[in-house]
């Protein structure tokens, strides 16, 4: 019987070491930090208390390996020391997504991307939850205010006629072997989390390996036109964007197989859930002609739950106005490019809260941007100094996000909107996205009552 080691205590290292329990299998779990430095301390309770060794500051140059199968949070570094003396004692390391993947006796529809992959997951589990089918929301998905679980969780409550709709990020993809999604999509890839890969290619490269397992029975979905994803030889393919493409995005429609799906009465705010919602329709269609239970066919129910969709929190989150200027959250906007994306979508001058800690990301594209663009830059944060030397030295600087939006909300008018859109990381003043997020609509609620 296989000892197992889970490295970091989180979400999903916790469903591992359940999923364990459960099974029989010997498990423990490891992490570096003090009990009085843990941030979730929840979880170390859940994990005692359904009888998981926890052994907390793990040094992991010194420590016991004592395991067959590591698990590994999906937070540490590839290139982590621990991890490379596992490798080196021959040890088998696994990420969570594919010790799920090893209990799953369910298909897996994992979708991954730079930006909009949040966004794409739940569409499509709406989309399949509509038509009356039972799918699964889990995965990296996380803070959307819908039923979502870890992949690890999702495949071991699956039942038969279960489908896993999964967000999976690059850091999750790194240490997959096996990993083998029925369909795999990708939304787009542009640089991202430059301080954790070498180069862009070795982040590219990494998301791509979500096809790498792929068969010719499989689909895979995937932007038209996009410089660096290459179509897959195996599986079968939709492709999203720009005709001649199997869903065409326009201003007011969709056309998707062939069918016109008029937009102009979503609810869903901005232009690019268009491509989103094009994408998670094609991958309802691939999924249920996977299982057999369609052929190329968009479900008109699938249509109306897409059509009825809002968004997510923190993400093109629509707050209100007040003397017709608009707020929105955006917190989940953690790069330039989706700074750029946020901007395009809205079809009127916005106010740009950009800062916190850059990811080692280039500007330069936003500067480019802005140069022919009506919006304007408030800027706040750790990197607020250096982002300014790339966007222009004339942009304000504030030490927080308030007094940015305070500014913001001094210069608006009529016809305008006021965007959290960092394009950065949360960590220098937020626990998180979801926390930067609830203190932007704190802010804005405030503002907005007058």
């Amino acid at each position: 019987m296989k000892r197992y080691l889970v490295y970091g205590l989180g979400r999903s290292g916790l469903a591992v070491a359940k999923a364990c329990v459960k099974r029989g299998w010997p498990v423990r779990i490891v992490d570096e930090a003090l009990e009085s430095r843990l941030s979730k301390p929840e979880l170390l309770e859940e994990a005692r208390a359904m009888g998981a060794t926890v052994q907390l500051a793990f040094d992991p140059a010194t420590d016991n390996l004592d395991c067959a199968v590591l698990v590994v949070n999906p937070a540490i570094p590839r290139k982590h020391p621990f991890l490379l003396r596992a490798v080196a004692a021959g040890i088998e390391v696994i990420g969570e997504i594919e010790f799920a993947y090893n209990i799953a006796q369910v298909p897996i529809i994992a979708i991954t991307g730079t930006n909009g992959k949040s966004t794409t997951t739940v569409m499509t589990y709406l989309a399949l939850k509509a038509i009356g089918e039972s799918p699964i929301l889990c995965g990296n998905v996380f803070g959307t205010g819908y039923p979502e679980t870890t992949l690890t969780e999702a495949a071991d409550q699956a039942e038969s006629a279960s489908i896993l709709v999964a967000e999976v990020s690059s850091f999750q993809l790194e240490w997959i072997r096996d990993f083998h999604p029925a369909v795999a999509g990708i939304t787009n890839i542009s640089p991202d989390h430059l301080d954790r890969y070498d180069s862009f290619e070795e982040y590219a490269a990494t998301k791509l390996g979500v096809f790498m397992n792929l068969s010719d029975q499989d689909f895979a979905v995937l932007p038209a036109g996009d410089p660096v994803i290459a179509i897959p030889s195996h599986p079968k393919t939709y492709i999203f964007g720009e005709a001649p493409a199997d869903a065409v995005i326009g201003p007011d429609s969709i056309v998707v197989l062939g069918q016109e799906i008029s937009t102009k009465e979503w609810k869903v705010y901005g232009g690019h859930n268009y491509r989103n919602a094009a994408m998670a329709l094609l991958l309802a269609v691939s999924i249920l002609e996977k299982v057999g239970r369609s052929q190329g066919e968009v479900p008109p129910a699938a249509i109306e739950a897409l059509a009825n969709f809002r968004g997510l929190q923190h993400r093109m989150q629509w707050l209100g106005e007040r003397h017709a200027v608009e707020v929105i959250n955006n917190s989940m906007c953690t790069n330039p490019v989706a700074v750029i994306r946020s901007a395009e979508s809205v079809g009127k001058p916005a106010h740009l809260l950009v800062g916190g800690v850059n990811k080692q990301l280039d500007f330069a594209p936003l500067a480019e941007f802005l140069a022919t663009s009506p919006h304007r830059v408030y800027l706040f944060g750790t990197d607020a100094g250096s982002i300014r030397e790339t966007l222009g030295a004339d942009l304000p600087v504030f030490n927080t996000m308030a007094e940015a939006f305070i500014a913001a909300t001094q210069t608006a008018v009529s016809g305008e909107v006021i965007m959290l859109a960092p394009g950065c990381a949360s960590t220098d003043q937020f626990r998180d996205f979801r926390d930067r997020g609830n203190v932007f609509t704190a802010l804005a609620e405030e503002w907005l009552k007058g």
